[in-house]
């Protein structure tokens, strides 16, 4: 090992424990729209600071939106605590655990791309490639990745059709994208030391009796690289494919890392974006519409109950066996209320499941997994 290469090393790991080490300090508001004289190949790596998935979303929306990539290329690293992230068009209640999520206070996001459900944490490094519209070449980003590892660890990573990266048939990376009218950029994930038993906690869902035309993950085994690799580690991996990735870029960028944090005063108007990834209205209020069918496996439910915009709709009653007057007080509880906390609270003081027959405390128990939301 070089001393160069045992220098870097140390930077991350004082990095990652919590020391300040800052290589290069960049006011993001006048670079991102700067021109290198039409110079392709600039090539920027950031890493973030943060840890949380709502700063990290809104620093990767940031660049998005603010960024002038029709003369440079960007790859954002970024580490989280405990959560989930969703797709765009997905739906929470079909998706994962809300009730071990809420217990073990993982977080639940949504983030802008589309694609599937991902579990993240601390060994679990997150990559977004930018690039202009017209340069967006999402198969180029996944080599990038297979071959920097191939050089330094060996590991024969593979591309499947589904654009996952695979290890001895394990899933190892899961992809999205958004494609703008300009900016474009692609995300993957990399689970280098992810905690699987907490993993599949949080992704194993209740079966709430949902039909839905949201967009589906598709679940396949999956495979920490450690398990394989015991040396290599999510600082190694940013510092490595950092390099890789600026090995044929401009001289005065190659090799380059900067550490960002999501400040005003780098980011000015992050703040907001942070608000808008927090909210409830977005993580659930833009799921799809969907309907939850009681009792669970019925053909003919005695009861759907139709959801707008995270909002009960509509109580549609298909049988007499809950009667008129608990029909009425059913409505009265639940129309037009949001599936959160106030609703949990709704239920549980109020005394309209008490002389309804026990299958109805079922149907108690369904609602309350339904209000687990938190943000």
């Amino acid at each position: 090992m070089t001393f160069l290469r045992y220098r870097q090393i140390c930077f991350f790991r004082q990095f990652r424990q919590g020391k300040t080490i800052v290589l290069r300090n960049m006011k993001l508001s006048t670079i991102a729209s700067q021109s290198f004289h039409n110079d392709v190949s600039k090539k920027l790596v950031f890493v973030s600071k943060s840890t949380n998935i709502f700063e990290n979303l809104a620093i990767e929306d940031w660049l998005y939106k603010n960024f002038d990539f029709e003369t440079q290329s960007l790859l954002f690293m970024w580490v989280n605590t405990p959560c989930v992230v969703i797709g765009r068009h997905q739906n929470p209640w079909v998706e994962v655990n809300l009730k071990n999520m809420s217990e073990n206070g993982v977080f639940l996001s949504r983030r802008n791309s589309g694609g599937g459900t991902v579990y993240h944490d601390r060994g679990n490094l997150n990559c977004s490639f930018f690039s202009s519209r017209a340069r967006y070449n999402r198969k180029s980003n996944l080599e990038n990745i297979c071959q920097s590892m191939k050089c330094n660890w060996n590991l024969d990573l593979t591309i499947s059709p589904r654009e996952d990266i695979l290890l001895n048939s394990y899933k190892v990376s899961g992809t999205a994208s958004k494609l703008g009218h300009k900016n474009a950029y692609h995300h993957c994930t990399l689970l280098v030391d992810v905690d699987s038993t907490k993993l599949h906690h949080m992704l194993k869902v209740d079966q709430l009796g949902i039909k839905s035309n949201s967009t589906p993950s598709v679940r396949s085994p999956t495979l920490n690289l450690k398990s394989i690799c015991s040396q290599i580690s999510v600082d190694e991996i940013i510092q490595v494919l950092g390099n890789y990735y600026t090995r044929n870029s401009s001289a005065q960028f190659e090799g380059l890392i900067n550490f960002v944090e999501p400040s005003e005063e780098k980011f000015p108007g992050i703040d907001m974006l942070k608000l808008s990834f927090s909210n409830w209205h977005w993580t659930y209020g833009k799921t799809p519409s969907f309907v939850v069918c009681w009792p669970l496996g019925e053909q003919s439910p005695e009861l759907s109950i139709v959801v707008q915009n995270g909002q009960i709709e509509r109580l549609d009653f298909q049988n007499m066996t809950i009667d008129k007057e608990h029909s009425r007080k059913l409505s009265e509880l639940l129309l037009n209320q949001k599936l959160d906390n106030n609703l949990y609270n709704k239920i549980l003081s109020s005394n309209v499941f008490e002389k309804m027959n026990d299958n109805c405390a079922k149907l108690k128990e369904m609602l309350f997994l339904l209000c687990l939301t938190s943000v």
